[in-house]
């Protein structure tokens, strides 16, 4: 009965012990690629690192803005009050960069006296451009910022196109730089801009880049949840073109192989046409010669020679009749 308590008891012992361990990891988690860059190399204008953000890393600031309806804005006059379809715009591109940073919220304040950001529509002179953005950081960190739209600009009236504007002058006022386009970057701080206009939610790269400038992680987990849901869309949709040229590569090799083949196949045949035709011409030809060159012989003649009672025929090129015969 001792012995029997001993094993129970060892057995709990165990048990017990198993319980305590540490569970191991059902699958070893795939290893995020958090981007890590240099500013000044990604920027080819446009970036500062004198006051490059609103707020210290880890520090939480909220921007504020507002549209003008009237009056002034760096010494021009404001043209035209913003509709609601416009501030709606607007709402999109300020949210696009407020998703993609977890220290910079922007809020929306009817006072446009006491904005961060005054927003209107002037007379953008420049010819090249849509908007124009200015910023101030009178002590290291940006305090303030302006953006105005050119007023009646045909490329405005589309609302990507507005977008496009706008994500990139707050992108810019935010403290990113002017990015040279690559046929495989998409970001809305490229300039000359690149189409697709508007990235509703940013792209991964600049959510990455506007992060790593803002001290905060770039490893997409933490990115908001629309980011990631966009990033996993996009990954998507970038292995389906992949496939999809390379089914079409394959395609062509295909075809090309069986062009190929065919030609090889055509020549082929057409070679042993030609020369079952040459051989027969040849043949037609040498019989022809052969022809040619028999009737070309000199014919022989036969003439009858006489000698008394005796008679011979003589058969040749030029007959003649032997001595002591004459030709009958």
């Amino acid at each position: 009965m001792a012995w029997i308590l001993r094993r129970k008891t060892r057995f709990l012992i165990t048990v017990l012990a198993l319980l305590m361990l540490p569970l191991a990891p059902l699958a070893v988690a795939e290893q995020e690629d958090c981007p890590t860059f240099n500013f000044k190399e990604v920027f080819y204008f446009g970036y500062t690192d004198s006051y490059p953000t609103w707020t210290p890393p880890g520090v939480p600031r909220v921007i504020t803005w507002s549209t003008l309806d009237s009056g002034e804005l760096n010494g021009k006059t404001v043209r035209a009050a913003f509709q609601n379809q416009n501030k709606e715009w607007l709402r999109e591109a300020f949210q696009s960069w407020d998703d993609a940073l977890d220290t910079i919220s922007f809020s929306e304040i009817q006072s446009s006296e006491a904005a961060d950001i005054k927003i209107a529509w002037t007379q953008v002179l420049q010819l090249d451009y849509e908007s124009l953005f200015s910023v101030k950081a009178p002590a290291g960190l940006r305090v303030s910022a302006t953006i105005e739209f050119k007023h009646f600009s045909p490329f405005l009236f589309m609302k990507e196109n507005f977008i496009q504007a706008a994500q990139s002058d707050i992108g810019h006022i935010l403290g990113m730089g002017y990015i040279t386009p690559k046929p495989d970057l998409v970001s809305v701080m490229e300039w000359p801009f690149q189409a697709p206009y508007m990235q509703i939610p940013l792209g991964a790269f600049d959510v990455a880049l506007i992060r790593a400038l803002y001290s905060e992680s770039t490893c997409p987990s933490t990115y908001a949840p629309a980011i990631r849901a966009k990033i996993k869309l996009d990954a998507e949709a970038e292995s389906i073109e992949k496939a999809r040229i390379q089914a079409e590569l394959a395609a062509k090799a295909l075809a090309e192989r069986q062009e190929r083949e065919r030609q090889e196949l055509y020549w082929i045949a057409k070679g042993k046409e030609i020369a079952e035709r040459e051989a027969k011409e040849l043949a037609i030809q040498k019989a022809l010669e052969e022809a040619k060159a028999k009737a070309a012989l000199p014919k022989k003649k036969t003439i009858t020679c006489i000698k008394g009672n005796l008679t011979k025929k003589v058969i040749a090129v030029n007959p003649k009749c032997p001595s002591g015969y004459k030709k009958k």
